[in-house]
C-alpha cells in the first residue's frame, strides 16, 4: 500500500511554532515526507501573449542541444506629438530606423555572428486594445520591403550621429536607413493622416522585423532585447538636411513578439515529446513559447488511504547542474511553477496568487530554485476528500515570459534521491 510505504520512509521531528500547531501539542507531530514518486518529461510550451511585453526580442540561434529557435517582432509607431503636421516647405531626405538595445549583457547565444535582418511594411491594422500572441502571422507588403546584411550587433557603443549641424551621442542602438518607400510614405502622408495616432496607425501599419536564421550553424546567431518604450526608439524622419522628427512606438504603439521554434533535428527533445508517460532524469525548459517540463506526483492522494493530513508546508526544488547552462544561454534569473489544469494548460498555484513572495521561484545560488506550494497541495487533497475531485493532474516547470524578458534556455537535472536532482518534500501533521 503506497501510502503506508510513504509514512515508513518519512523523518519525524517537532518543529515548534509550525503553522496549525499548539505549542506543547504532543498529539500533532509533524512528519517530513522526502519520497514521493515524481514523474518528470519535456513537453511543448503553447504560445504565449506577447503584445505589451516590456522588451522586444530579435534575432534566431541554432544550438546541438535546442535546436533552432527564432524571435520576430511587429510594431506600430505613434506620432512625435498627439496632433502632428510636418512644416510647410519640408523636403524628406531619409528615415531611418532607430532600436535602443536594453543592456549591454542582454542577448542570448554568439555576438560575432554576422545577422540578416528584413524588414517589411505590415499589411493589416495593429489595434493596442488588442491581445496578440507568439505564433500570430502577420501579413506584409512585398512592395514595401527591405534586407540588411552582416548585421553585427554592438551593445556597448555608444552612438554618435551629426544632426542640425551638432555632434549628438545616443544610447548604443541598432540604427538602419530605411529605403526610397518609407521616404514616399512620409511624404505622401495628408494632414488627416497626420491628425491623431489612431488616423497614422491606420494609414501606416508598422513594421514587421525578421531575421534569417536558415544558414545558422551549432552555436552560431544570436537573439537581442530592444527597449521600444524611450522616446529615441522609432523611425527618425529627417527633412531639409536639419530637421528631423521621431516617430515612436512607446507607450501608444503595439509591440508584439513572434516565435518560432524547431526541435526536430534534436533526437533527445523529439524521445520526449514523443513518450507521454514516461520519466527523464535530463528535462528542458526554453522560453520563447518553446519547451516546459512536465512533474506529477502520481501517488499523492494515496495519503487519503491512512488517515486526514493538514499541510504545513510543501515544495519543490528543481537543481541545474551548471556543466549543463550552455556558452551564451545563461540561466534564468527565475522560473515559474504552473499547475497543470485538466485541459493540459498553465495555470496559477494557488500560493503564488496568495503570497507570492514566500511562494519563490528565484535562483539560488547553489544552482537551485525553490517553490512553496503549500496552498495548492491542501487544497488538492482537501478536494478529493470531501468532494472525490481528482485534481491531481501535475505541475509545469516554465520560463517567464516577461519580467523579465529572456531567450534563453536551460537542461535541468530531474533526477530523484540524490543531493541534487528534483526534491519534493512535504511537512504535515496527521489530524485523524
Amino acid at each position: 500500500m503506497v501510502a503506508l510505504t510513504l509514512i515508513t520512509h518519512v523523518s519525524c521531528k517537532k518543529e515548534s511554532g509550525s503553522i496549525g500547531l499548539n505549542a506543547g501539542d504532543s498529539a500533532l507531530q509533524p512528519i517530513e515526507i522526502d519520497t514521493f514518486s515524481l514523474i518528470t518529461r519535456t513537453v511543448e510550451e503553447d504560445s504565449l501573449r506577447t503584445s505589451g511585453t516590456s522588451y522586444q526580442m530579435l534575432g534566431a540561434t541554432r544550438t546541438a542541444e535546442f535546436g533552432y529557435t527564432s524571435s520576430a517582432m511587429a510594431l506600430s509607431f505613434a506620432l512625435p506629438t498627439s496632433s502632428f503636421a510636418f512644416p510647410a516647405g519640408v523636403v524628406i531626405d531619409s528615415v531611418v530606423l532607430q532600436a535602443q538595445y536594453t543592456g549591454p549583457d542582454q542577448y542570448v547565444g554568439n555576438l560575432a555572428t554576422p545577422m540578416t535582418i528584413t524588414i517589411a511594411e505590415i499589411d493589416e491594422r495593429l489595434h493596442i486594445d488588442s491581445v496578440y500572441y507568439s505564433d500570430k502571422q502577420i501579413p506584409t507588403k512585398a512592395s514595401n520591403s527591405q534586407t540588411f546584411t552582416n548585421i553585427l550587433h554592438d551593445l556597448t557603443d555608444s552612438v554618435e550621429v551629426l544632426e542640425n549641424g551638432k555632434q549628438n551621442t545616443y544610447a548604443p542602438h541598432l540604427r538602419l536607413k530605411l529605403g526610397p518607400q518609407m521616404v514616399s510614405l512620409f511624404a505622401n502622408a495628408q494632414a488627416g493622416d497626420l491628425g491623431s495616432i489612431s488616423a497614422f496607425q491606420t494609414y501606416f501599419n508598422g513594421l514587421k522585423f525578421e531575421v534569417d536564421g536558415s544558414g545558422l550553424a551549432n552555436g552560431q546567431g544570436n537573439i537581442v532585447y530592444f527597449n521600444f518604450n524611450t522616446s529615441s526608439s522609432g523611425l527618425a524622419v529627417y527633412f531639409n538636411d536639419t530637421g528631423k522628427y521621431v516617430f515612436p512606438v512607446g507607450a501608444n504603439g503595439v509591440k508584439i513578439n513572434l516565435y518560432d521554434n524547431d526541435f526536430s533535428t534534436v533526437p533527445a527533445i523529439q524521445t520526449q515529446l514523443n513518450s507521454p508517460g514516461a520519466n527523464f532524469d535530463l528535462t528542458y525548459v526554453q522560453s520563447m513559447a518553446g519547451l516546459k517540463t512536465r512533474v506529477d506526483i502520481p501517488h499523492l492522494l494515496k495519503l487519503l488511504d491512512d488517515g486526514t493530513y493538514a499541510i504545513i508546508d510543501a515544495k519543490f526544488q528543481f537543481y541545474y547542474d551548471p556543466v549543463l547552462t550552455i556558452p551564451g544561454f545563461p540561466a534564468f534569473s527565475r522560473m515559474i511553477l504552473v499547475k497543470r489544469d485538466s485541459s493540459d494548460k498553465n495555470n496559477f498555484v494557488a500560493d503564488q496568487l496568495l503570497n507570492s513572495a514566500f511562494y519563490g521561484g528565484t535562483k539560488h545560488d547553489d544552482g537551485y530554485y525553490e517553490f512553496h506550494v503549500t496552498r495548492e497541495i491542501q487544497y488538492i487533497i482537501n478536494s478529493y476528500r470531501l468532494n472525490g475531485e481528482d485534481l491531481n493532474t501535475g505541475f509545469f516547470l516554465i520560463a517567464p515570459s516577461d519580467n523579465p524578458m529572456t531567450a534563453s534556455h536551460m537542461q535541468m537535472d530531474m533526477r530523484k534521491g540524490l543531493a541534487k536532482g528534483v526534491k519534493f518534500v512535504v511537512t504535515l501533521v496527521k489530524t485523524k
